[in-house]
């Protein structure tokens, strides 16, 4: 993925990236899990770009939460703890793939 290789480590390996964005502090972001860290990754801006980008140490993961909310449109939302508390919320289909891929690194 263009531009997001500018924020690997060295040796860094993606093992899951999302297919549809999911919302951080309401924006958009895809999501990349690495065998290191969680990668919140978007590119904004019409004419001059610019990224956007979020990280989180999986060794700082303390725990994870799944839940759905809506009655019609219902939403998957993911609650990351750690030293700092993130909630990821999108599609239902997309979080449980998500989640099942981040409880591989707990």
């Amino acid at each position: 993925m263009v531009g997001l290789d500018d924020y690997l480590l060295p040796k860094e390996e993606v093992k899951f990236q999302s297919k549809n964005n999911v919302q951080y502090g309401g924006k958009n972001y895809q999501v990349i899990v690495t065998d290191r860290r969680i990668i919140l990754y978007a590119r904004r801006g019409a004419i001059f770009k610019s990224d956007d980008v979020v990280t989180f140490k999986l060794s700082d993961v303390e725990g994870i939460k799944y839940k759905e909310e809506g009655l019609i449109g219902k939403r998957g939302i993911i609650e990351i703890q750690g030293k700092t508390k993130a909630k990821l919320m999108g599609s239902t289909s997309e979080m449980k793939t998500l989640y099942q891929q981040l409880l591989q690194f707990l």
